[in-house]
């Protein structure tokens, strides 16, 4: 019996609400006026209903959304970045192929102004030892290439570097002439002064890539800066260095008694410590050969 009544006031609760649908659609039809107590019946139920539903739903929605909208930019962020390191590539690329241009430019300069007075043979540093980093490098050019001991080595612009100290077929040693070991010194000069004091430049026992210039004879009461800023070159009274090669700029000029120019210090005009291209240079025979 109990489950008769339950049923029934079932049938009486839709059907009630049935009509209050029907009740409300017949209304609503009519524009511009307040609604009756059966729509506003409705619209509560109809507001309530909505607010159970959709506000879950939505928010679920939104946060599916969210999600995909994250995934979205992290795969954007990871395609900028990959894009950016391969424009980082492309930009060490460019510097690079700038740096060797400038390199082979400033070879082939000195090819054209010196090739009338000396013989070249270009070349590659292959090798350095750190212990020795002042000291000795290898060049990809030996023997087979026409290298032969004690001829002299220049950087790209035509600065000293050094001699070669040994040769196999197709590699070289060079003795700097930062070298404080091996190396015997160069004979050199300061050409543009009016003195011209000469002597022989070797490595720097006190300044580490430096070299040191001990003048032969007594400069009496020169004054410093008429020797600082200034060029030395090798003077030529050698077999190994031709004349005229730059070596360096003195920086300092020590003196001793009597106010007598003794030796200067001179900082090498070659980049020594990121050598990659070099000559191999001796003087040009007579007539061209």
């Amino acid at each position: 019996m109990s489950r008769y009544l339950t049923s029934r006031m079932l049938f009486i609760l839709l059907g009630s609400i049935i009509l209050l649908m029907v009740i409300a659609g017949l209304t609503l039809s009519q524009a511009g006026r307040r609604a009756s107590l059966p729509e506003q019946v409705v619209m509560s139920v109809e507001n309530t209903v909505s607010g159970w539903i959709y506000r879950p739903i939505s928010k679920v929605t939104a946060f599916f959304g969210g999600l995909s909208n994250l995934r979205t930019m992290y795969q954007e962020n990871a395609a900028l970045k990959h894009e950016m390191q391969n424009y980082q590539v492309v930009v060490s690329q460019l510097r690079d192929a700038q740096a060797e241009n400038g390199r082979l430019e400033q070879m082939l300069s000195f090819y054209n102004h010196s090739k009338s007075t000396l013989q070249e043979i270009p070349a590659q540093v292959v090798g350095r030892e750190p212990s020795l980093w002042d000291s000795v490098l290898t060049i990809d050019a030996g023997s087979r290439d026409g290298v032969k001991p004690n001829m002299a080595v220049v950087a790209p612009d035509g600065s000293l570097v050094g001699r070669i100290q040994t040769v196999a077929a197709h590699s070289s040693k060079v003795v700097l002439i930062t070298d404080t070991q091996i190396g015997d010194g160069v004979a050199a000069l300061v050409e543009a002064s009016s003195v011209q004091p000469f002597g022989v430049v070797s490595g720097s026992t006190r300044s580490e890539g430096t070299l040191s210039f001990s003048f032969l004879g007594q400069l009496v009461q020169l004054p410093a800066s008429q020797l600082v800023g200034d060029p030395v070159v090798t003077s030529g009274l050698s077999d190994v260095f031709p004349r005229g090669l730059i070596i360096g700029t003195i920086t300092k000029v020590q003196f001793g008694p009597h106010n007598t120019a003794q030796s200067a210090i001179v900082q090498p005009s070659a980049d020594l410590n990121y050598l990659q291209d070099v000559f191999v240079v001796s003087q040009a025979k007579s007539g061209g050969e």
